[in-house]
């Protein structure tokens, strides 16, 4: 027995073709097997963003994501075990998003009025091109309020306008505390404007921005003004 093992291991050594072809099918299995699975939560997440989008979280069921995505519950089950689990990956999602496009609006400016103004048309463009994106908001309000900062992506979304308004108005004397603060009303501002927006009116993007900018930047006083 104990020659019959060490021939075999010895064979082995002298056939490593053999090993590699072993090695590059478990390579592509497991490369196949990770493409099912991203192509699975984005068909849950597909449909997802769209029962929610008709029906609202509150009124959706587990069962209604299912029948529009296409999968089996249970391969829902495996992936997220919740409806409020699925609706907490595609805020993340949309967070990150936000985060990367808003950003690179921003980098392109120097001062703080045409960053914010930049930063908010960029998303503004971006939610609206979503289909539903209006309905989905309006539907689901009190949940993205009460998700929106809890989120992994909101908090770097925060830190990168932090960043950016110092280097902006280096000359601010805000404390870190009041630049959170700002940080957060920027965003805070730019969510109730599109959920407040669902009213059957055509929602005008340049406008809209400057004004959440204007509101921002010089406050309700700068309309008494009259400048």
């Amino acid at each position: 027995m104990l020659f019959l093992i060490m021939d075999g291991s010895a064979r082995e050594r002298r056939n490593p073709a053999r090993n590699e072809v072993g090695m590059e099918m478990e390579r592509r299995s497991g490369s196949k097997r990770e493409e099912n699975r991203q192509r699975n939560r984005e068909a849950i997440k597909a449909a997802a963003w769209t029962v929610f989008a008709t029906k609202g979280l509150d009124a959706s069921t587990v069962r209604d994501i299912v029948a529009a995505s296409g999968v089996s519950i249970g391969t829902f089950y495996n992936y997220y075990g919740t409806r409020e689990a699925v609706f907490h990956e595609i805020l993340d999602d949309l967070a990150d998003q936000i985060r990367s496009l808003s950003g690179e609006a921003r980098a392109h400016e120097s001062e703080i009025e045409p960053m914010l103004a930049q930063s908010y048309r960029g998303f503004l463009e971006f939610i609206l091109g979503l289909d539903g994106a209006l309905d989905f908001c309006a539907l689901n309000q009190h949940h993205i309020r009460s998700r929106l900062f809890t989120l992994t992506s909101t908090g770097g979304l925060l830190s990168d306008i932090e960043r950016d308004m110092v280097r902006v108005m280096p000359a601010a004397t805000l404390s870190a505390s009041e630049r959170t603060q700002a940080a957060c009303l920027i965003v805070a501002n730019a969510l109730e404007v599109l959920l407040q927006s669902r009213n059957g009116q055509p929602l005008d993007i340049d406008d809209t921005s400057r004004f959440i900018t204007r509101l921002i930047v010089r406050g309700i006083g700068s309309w008494d003004r009259q400048d």
